[in-house]
């Protein structure tokens, strides 16, 4: 066979790297501008495909090297080389475009178990002992982590009891044990489990992860009957009940392809069709040059009746860069003509070393098919509308005729696969899908580590036109949090993060992309979080803890922030953007299934031999659904499925309707219990629910013994309370500050749930001076220190606690209640009058909003019974405090001497 040198140059420069190993940091020479990672992918292959010796001052430790010459030397012991330039050419040519990224070996390809026909026997047994086992995994997981919870909560029931241990370790005398223990043995727990969870509560232990649920080994299915597929018979029912059961089930839609997909291959290599794109256009010479060439390494690797696989890679950057979009007719044409292109040229060199080397056994038998197959490909190709359309055909002829001359030394030749260690080393996606990448690694020459658009997304935006900078902004974002909406620096400096932290958590923003992630307690720091936002230790200590929705940002202000500064990672969506151009950029980024499956089918009648197409359905699919999917896929010509459908949501839950309630039956009278414990567990929310920025509430101006005391309130929408200013502006500066800091105490409280009748209960009656009687407030006529009034004033305004209001203005007596209104003064036939709206309602609050005519009406209720009589006068001569007789009158206060407090001023004698 000839060869001639084309790669020349292709090659880029080279420089030194420091690698990281996994035990050692390594000394190399690559390609200038290939990532760490894709040096250390082509590191670990060479460490199986191409053992030897390092060279330190070859390329790659000289692996490539090594890789083509033990391929050289194997052409010359089957004397496929015509001359030893053409040897010299071949090594060359490959090395040259491993080093291009223009190709790329790949290890074997696994061998899926041998195919079961749906038709079969044997099928419903396989078949049900397949759903068997997810099953019994996947509840043997959740059964696990039931009893799990079980047991923790008995062993939480003696470590949360307080007493004797061996009182606390006895069901008997641990009631909450006891409830525990009952809850674990309904579970499933055995009584012996349950005392040893008794045994060891508190024990010092090693946390047991609970494993993975066991997934059955794939199984492959073989329809011989496509169209029974399409019309959904009750085999492909019975397969698509158990694709919807596991999701493990490659359904091939002939015998044929069943085989090739049990059969494995033994060696593999892709060809990177985006890296033939230039200025000049698509370079078919080069191109057509690396697929012959590695068609004919993979002849020499490829072992007696074995299988080998080319792939194309990068299929979807080649169409996105030519504008083409695979949801349409042209895109589908054009990548099967490069498919169809790729066929003949392979096929021809394939037939080529069969010459050679001789053809296999087998071949003599599938002659006629595959010749057939091989006609029938060639006059599909040259009706493609496409300008590669003749080119295609053209190949595909010429392999006819060298197939029926020469023959072929196995199946496969031109075959897709995926893998994710041949992309990560070729830079490209190998696969019959529209492989594509929107975005790229990049590696400054400091080692930073950036994110770019690939060659492919810019060619395709400037191919229509884009704003490129409108792209780039969207997708990679601006690479900080300044300017960003709801969430940028000034507003992080408003909640206490300083310049520091903001700086450490935008470094990690970069390289992580997760906001949240950024923002992290280690990160920023669990000192500055818990001294400066006041995050309890506990939370902290939480993985799943979020910073910024404890400072207050709501969910979709993060999601915003995080898309300005570091980008979607898509294009379809992007708004400054012509429709044209998103368009284009959908059929890549969210493609629907439907055009998947014409994609594929398109391509796959090119290939010669499948891969399966992964569908996928919600997680609410009936088997109904992934049969009708099953079937378009059959009707459209795809050759393999596997089909599968989303997992559960982590929150998850089933609206059920709570169970109906039977009438009572009549019972025995149950026995009288004496002693009963009650265990009542509360449970509140303990986020902080914070006020509107623009918020209602009132301010109330009193003196309570002549100390002036301003009262401002703050309401939410719903008119609850949430917060409280007291301002004493005449006291000293220390008092100031105190009342301050506790009307901020006794707000956050409030905000975090604490109800306001507790305040009340614990701060009424409280003494201490100033003390004495109030003026200003039309309820509250007295109190026996400040907190007593403000808290009053709570009571009554908020919780209409009226037994907290003075009755009387002018009588007072030591709890500051007064006896109530005198009936006698109080004129029961005056109606109170109307009262205007702006009395009540702040006008800047409503922005004016408030008719001038609203009024509101008082509603009074008249009093029945007789008016209280005044008592006599001789029982105010006793202090209702100490009991003392010592008083004495105070202007129009009587005055207990002997305790300074305040008695009942005598009714009048009469």
């Amino acid at each position: 066979m000839r060869f001639e040198r084309l790669f020349t140059g292709h090659a880029p420069e080279i420089d030194l790297r420091e690698i990281e190993r996994p035990d050692r940091f390594v000394e190399t020479l690559a390609p200038l501008g290939w990532p760490d990672a894709r040096v250390e992918a082509w590191l670990d292959w060479a460490g199986i495909a191409a053992p030897g010796e390092a060279d330190s001052e070859s390329v790659l430790d000289g692996a490539p090297g090594r890789y083509a010459a033990r391929l050289t030397q194997a052409g010359r012991a089957a004397g496929l080389f015509a001359s030893e330039d053409d040897a010299r050419s071949f090594a060359a040519d490959l090395v040259d475009s491993l080093l291009a990224g223009l190709a790329a070996p790949a290890g074997p390809g696994a061998a899926l178990p041998a195919p079961l026909h749906v038709a079969a026997i044997e099928f419903r047994a396989a078949a049900a002992e397949h759903i068997g086992q997810a099953r019994a995994g996947r509840l043997a997981l959740e059964a696990a982590a039931q009893l799990e919870a079980a047991l923790t909560a008995v062993s939480d029931a003696v470590l949360r009891c307080e007493g004797d241990a061996r009182a606390c370790s006895d069901p008997g005398r641990n009631v909450a044990l006891a409830r525990a223990a009952q809850r674990a043995r309904a579970a499933g727990a055995s009584d012996a489990s349950i005392a040893d969870a008794i045994a060891s509560a508190g024990a010092a232990g090693f946390p047991a992860p609970l494993p993975e649920p066991a997934k059955p080994a794939p199984l492959l299915l073989a329809l011989a009957e496509p169209a029974d597929v399409a019309a959904g018979d009750e085999a492909a029912a019975l397969a698509a009940r158990a694709s919807w059961e596991t999701g493990q089930i490659v359904l091939a839609l002939s015998p044929a392809d069943a085989d090739h997909l049990s059969a494995g291959h033994a060696a593999r290599a892709a060809v990177n069709a985006a890296a033939f794109l230039g200025d000049e256009g698509f370079d078919l010479a080069g191109f057509r040059h690396a697929v012959r060439l590695w068609a004919i390494a993979l002849e020499l690797e490829r072992p007696t009746n074995g299988a080998v696989a080319l792939s194309i890679a990068g299929v979807g950057d080649w169409l996105l860069a030519q504008g083409f979009s695979p949801a349409a007719p042209a895109g589908r044409d054009a990548a099967a003509a490069l498919w169809a292109l790729a066929a003949g040229e392979a096929l021809t060199a394939a037939a080529e070393v069969a010459g050679v080397l001789g053809p296999a056994e087998t071949f003599t038998a599938d002659r006629q098919r595959i010749t057939d197959t091989l006609a029938e490909r060639a006059t599909l190709a040259a009706k493609l509308d496409t300008p590669l359309a003749a080119e295609a055909g053209a190949a595909l002829d010429r392999a006819l005729t060298a197939v029926r001359a020469h023959g072929l030394r196995g199946t496969g030749v031109v075959a897709a696969f995926e893998d994710a260690e041949t992309a990560l080393r070729l830079g490209a996606r190998p696969g019959l899908d529209t492989a594509w990448s929107l975005i790229q690694a990049a590696e400054t020459l400091d080692a930073v580590a950036v994110r770019q658009f690939s060659g492919a997304a810019q060619s395709a935006l400037r191919f229509v036109g884009a704003d490129l900078d409108a792209a780039r902004l969207h997708a990679l974002g601006a690479g900080s949090l300044e300017e960003a909406q709801g969430l940028d620096h000034r507003a992080l400096a408003a909640v206490g993060f300083t310049s520091h932290e903001i700086a450490l958590a935008e470094g990690v923003l970069r390289s992580t992309g997760d906001l949240r992630a950024a923002f992290a307690p280690a990160v920023v720091g669990a000192d500055f979080l818990s001294d400066v936002l006041g995050a309890p230790a506990e939370a902290l200590a939480d993985p799943a803890f979020d910073t910024l929705a404890f400072a207050g940002f709501a969910p979709e202000t993060i999601a915003a922030a995080q898309a300005h500064a570091v980008g979607t990672g898509r294009i379809h969506d992007a708004t400054a953007l012509a429709p044209e151009v998103q368009t284009l950029f959908r059929a890549f980024e969210a493609p629907g299934q439907a055009d998947r499956i014409a994609f594929t089918a398109a391509v796959e009648a090119f290939a010669c031999a499948p891969w399966p197409l992964a569908l996928g359905a919600p997680f609410d699919a009936r088997p109904a659904d992934l049969l009708r999917l099953q079937a378009s896929a059959a009707r459209a010509g795809v050759r393999a499925l596997k089909l599968s459908r989303a997992p559960a949501p982590a929150n998850f839950t089933l609206d059920l309707p709570e169970a109906p309630t039977e009438a009572p039956r009549a019972r025995p009278p149950e026995p009288v219990v004496t002693e009963r414990v009650v265990e009542k567990v509360v449970e509140r929310r303990r986020e902080r629910r914070k006020l509107p920025d623009r918020r209602k509430g009132y301010i109330q101006k009193a003196a309570v013994g002549g100390h002036k005391v301003y009262l401002h309130t703050g309401e939410y929408e719903d008119g609850e309370v949430g917060e409280i200013f007291i301002d004493m502006h005449k006291e000293g500066a220390a008092f100031r500050s105190l009342m301050n800091n506790f009307a901020i105490a006794v707000s956050l409280g409030l905000q975090h749930g604490v109800p306001l009748d507790e305040f009340v209960d614990a701060y009424v009656f409280t003494k201490f001076e100033p003390a004495g009687p109030v003026t200003g407030n039309d309820s509250i006529k007295s109190a026996t220190s400040i907190l007593d009034y403000i808290f009053r004033e709570l009571g009554v305004s908020y919780l209409g606690r009226d037994d907290l209001a003075n009755g009387d203005p002018q009588e007072f007596n030591a709890d500051g209640l007064g006896r109530g209104k005198n009936a006698e003064t109080e004129d029961e036939a005056d109606e109170p009058a109307p009262l205007p709206a702006s009395k009540f309602i702040s006008k800047g609050f409503s922005r004016g909003a408030t008719p001038d005519n609203l009024v509101f009406a008082a509603f009074g209720r008249r009093k029945d019974g007789e008016t209280k009589t005044s008592a006599p006068a001789d029982q105010a001569d006793i202090c209702p405090a100490c009991g003392d007789v010592a008083l004495s009158r105070k202007g129009g206060l009587v005055v207990c001497e002997s305790c300074n407090g305040q008695a009942e001023r005598p009714s009048p004698r009469g």
